[in-house]
């Protein structure tokens, strides 16, 4: 019995194709370490507003839960990025980037501070770490409240 030329040589029957090993390998290496990195990309650690720039203004009257000292809302301004907004007094606000500082995981409000549903980082809400997995104080922003407009605006870094 004898063997022919394709039986004996793996991937001859595909020569008309116009792909080689080398070129099929290399476009599924390339294809697989892009995969790898773009999960890595949500691992790389707080971001807060990023290089935008900017302000984000809070009309107090859509957060009634900030009507009272001590209130905590989530006001992202449509940008997506995680921000808390505290009211510390009748007249002062406290904006606090919504990034856990641990592995840059969103931070969701708990009673009387912020946890980290990953890993169980624990901020009060000053945003100072208080417990759990350890981690840096919330990145806070610049909140000037303006009591005539019922507004207050969060300077994003530049």
């Amino acid at each position: 019995m004898t063997a022919h030329a394709e039986d004996r040589v793996p991937g001859a029957a595909c020569a008309s194709c116009g792909v080689s090993r080398r070129t099929f390998l290399s476009a599924a290496t390339l294809a697989a370490v892009a995969a790898v990195l773009d999960g890595c990309s949500q691992l790389t650690g707080p971001s807060g507003f990023g290089a935008g720039g900017g302000t984000i203004t809070v009309k107090l009257s859509s957060y009634p839960v900030l009507a009272n000292v001590g209130g905590v809302a989530r006001v992202d301004g449509g940008n997506g990025s995680p921000t808390a907004l505290v009211r510390t007094s009748s007249s002062t606000f406290t904006a606090l980037s919504m990034i856990c500082t641990h592995q840059g995981f969103t931070i969701d409000i708990a009673g009387s501070g912020f946890i980290c549903p990953n890993h169980g980082a624990q901020y009060s809400k000053t945003g100072a770490w208080i417990g759990g997995q350890p981690a840096s104080q919330l990145q806070g922003f610049a909140a000037t409240y303006d009591a005539t407009a019922g507004t207050v605006v969060i300077a994003r870094p530049s």
